[in-house]
C-alpha cells in the first residue's frame, strides 16, 4: 500500500476543447481556478505526462483539484461513449434538485432527472465537453 502523505486524489482531465472544458468547469460548475501553470517540454515528457509541454489549469473542487490540460493538437473526443479510463467524477451535494435547477440556468445538460439509488436520496449524470460523466450524489 502507498504511504499517503496527502489522502487527497487529484484528477488531470486532457481536454479536446480546453476551453470548453474551462468554462464547463469554472464557469458552469463553479469551481474556483487556484493556479495556472505551464508545464515545461522536458518535465511532461519525462515523467511520461505528455507528449509535448502543455498548460494546466487548476480547479478547486471542495478538498480535490481538477487539473485540466491545454495542450496543443490535443486527441479527440472518445467516440465511444462507454470506454476505458476514468469513467466519472462524483460530487456530493446537499440538495440535489436545487443543483440540478441551478446548473441547468447555466446550460449543464442532465441524462435523466435525479433517482433515488440503494445508497442515495437522489443521483444524476451530465457529461463534461469531453464525455466524462458529472455525478452529483445527494446521500
Amino acid at each position: 500500500m502507498l504511504n499517503l502523505s496527502h489522502q487527497i486524489v487529484d484528477i488531470a482531465i486532457t481536454c479536446s476543447d480546453f476551453e470548453k472544458s474551462l468554462d464547463f468547469y469554472h464557469t458552469k460548475l463553479g469551481f474556483e481556478i487556484v493556479l495556472d501553470l505551464e508545464i515545461p517540454e522536458n518535465l511532461a515528457q519525462d515523467v511520461g505526462l505528455a507528449p509535448t509541454g502543455f498548460r494546466q489549469v487548476r480547479l478547486k473542487a471542495g478538498n480535490t483539484l481538477i487539473k485540466l490540460m491545454d495542450i496543443e493538437s490535443p486527441p479527440q473526443t472518445p467516440d465511444n461513449i462507454f470506454s476505458a479510463g476514468v469513467r466519472w467524477l462524483t460530487f456530493i451535494v446537499d440538495d440535489i434538485q436545487k443543483s440540478v435547477e441551478d446548473l441547468k440556468l447555466k446550460g449543464v445538460e442532465f441524462l435523466s432527472e435525479p433517482v433515488s439509488a440503494p445508497d442515495a436520496a437522489g443521483v444524476v449524470c451530465a457529461r463534461d465537453p469531453d464525455g466524462i460523466l458529472i455525478e452529483l450524489v445527494q446521500i
